[in-house]
């Protein structure tokens, strides 16, 4: 009987080191060293998160072929600078949500940067999107999340084809990458969004001021969007029935030439009516400065002590470097 014992415990992912003799990073796989360039380096470190992640998709061993490098032609990185450049104004004339995806975009291509961001574009292989989402799922993101930013890096080869920038095939390779699937990967499940109770909207209004208390209340009564109530015009507004019917200047489904209609009923009514401009009905409705405002004369209103010598002195600052805007975006309404 053999006295070496078996271990079921899976291999430890190798460690990036310096190799001393040739100042060179080094990353030991399967007994064989891999050099990875000057020590400390952003190639380096590319190289040794590209090995890792083929490692692992690989059933922690290394495929027999590795990503090529660029070797003057148009890498990855070069792919992607462009289709953000052509995103940043294809989008450029939409609204707050649709700049969001811009962000999302710049997410997704950040792991396909770290790993393959000097391969030659037209090398890029299905295994290579597969080791991008290996690593996502290592990261702890939720499956869905990496679906959709798997989806968003083929996206860019898409686009890369259609400009002739990489062959056609690369894409159509990468298509029969399937997105995850719930019960057959160990990504993170998330349950799913549920409506917020009543109580803890209510609670929490208590803490709002009057504007944003009121966009909250009009929001939840109207069913709309957070982006439907932040656009809110006057001149969006049909007030000639009971029910006034609201019709967005911009919302997420336009590019579908789809329209937007939104009922408002007597209560969302009643919350609005002090808020509404008739003389300046192109503005938005619910605007930052004078929440700003309205809060800064309660406060003077509501004062218990008066003012110090100082305090009757102090002025405030004729350029302050963040003002009051004339919307709310997205991120401001969402933490106030």
């Amino acid at each position: 009987m053999s006295s070496r014992k078996s271990s079921s415990r899976s291999p430890r992912q190798p460690s990036y080191r310096l190799h001393k003799a040739r100042g060179s990073a080094v990353v030991t796989i399967d007994g064989k060293n891999h050099y990875l360039g000057k020590y400390d380096s952003p190639e380096s470190h590319e190289k040794y998160a590209r090995l890792i992640a083929q490692w692992q998709t690989n059933g922690k061993e290394l495929p027999a072929r590795n990503a090529p490098e660029e070797n003057g032609e148009l890498s990855v990185s070069g792919l992607v600078l462009k289709y953000m450049n052509y995103a940043e104004g294809y989008y450029k004339n939409y609204d707050t949500w649709h700049q969001g995806e811009i962000s999302n975009l710049s997410q997704a291509a950040k792991p396909l940067l770290n790993l393959y961001g000097r391969t030659r574009a037209r090398d890029f292989l299905p295994e290579y999107l597969e080791s991008i989402r290996e690593s996502m799922i290592q990261s702890g993101l939720a499956r869905t999340t990496i679906n959709q930013r798997t989806t968003r890096i083929k996206r860019i080869f898409r686009w890369g084809g259609q400009k002739g920038l990489v062959p056609a095939a690369i894409y159509h390779g990468l298509r029969a990458v399937e997105g995850l699937k719930r019960g057959r990967t160990t990504a993170r499940e998330t349950a799913p969004v549920k409506p917020a109770p009543d109580d803890d909207i209510q609670a929490a209004c208590l803490h709002l001021n009057k504007h944003v208390r009121a966009m909250v209340q009009v929001q939840e009564l109207a069913g709309m969007r957070p982006q439907d109530i932040r656009n809110l015009r006057t001149c969006d507004l049909d007030m000639t029935s009971d029910i006034w019917v609201y019709r967005p200047w911009t919302h997420k489904n336009e590019h579908h030439n789809q329209e937007r209609l939104i009922a408002i009923g007597p209560k969302a009514q009643a919350i609005l009516m002090p808020f509404l401009k008739p003389e300046r009905s192109e503005v938005y409705v619910f605007i930052p400065r004078e929440a700003v405002e309205t809060v800064r004369a309660e406060k003077r209103q509501g004062r218990k002590t008066p003012l110090t010598p100082s305090e009757r002195n102090r002025t405030r600052k004729p350029s302050p470097k963040r003002k009051p805007g004339e919307q709310y975006t997205k991120d401001a309404y969402r933490y106030l």
